[in-house]
């Protein structure tokens, strides 16, 4: 079911997907498969709050998940929560010492952007 919800997820239908990856949850409160999945569209749908609940849950069972790292500092940006952010990019990166993870390179660009953009305002 989890490929299915992610084929939704990846074509966009992000209500089927949620339909879903709301059922994996529901069905299996203990998978972080399934909290990562659902706040990965949490995130993306801007649903804030709820996607913390999840990715929070979801890095409790597998701290070794990437994605959620980088999830959740996306989140954590949007509440203005900057030193957050920072340690679970941190996080994400050091996960992947190997550079071959798409999530963790995705942090290494978020990284790149903040400093970018505190550079801009002369913060740096």
């Amino acid at each position: 079911m989890g490929r299915i919800g992610a084929m939704y997820y990846n074509r966009g239908d992000l209500e089927k997907a949620r339909t879903i990856f709301d059922g994996l949850v529901a069905m299996d409160p203990a998978s972080s498969d399934a909290h990562a999945a659902l706040g990965a569209l949490l995130t993306r749908t801007l649903q804030n709050d709820l996607a913390m609940v999840h990715l929070n849950r979801a890095i409790e069972l597998n701290d070794q998940e990437i994605a959620s790292y980088v999830n959740r500092a996306e989140v954590n940006l949007r509440q203005q929560k900057g030193e957050a952010a920072i340690e679970d990019l941190k996080r994400a990166i050091a996960l992947d010492p190997g550079e071959k993870h798409p999530a963790a390179n995705r942090a290494r660009a978020m990284v790149i952007g903040i400093h970018d953009a505190l550079e801009a305002r002369g913060v740096m």
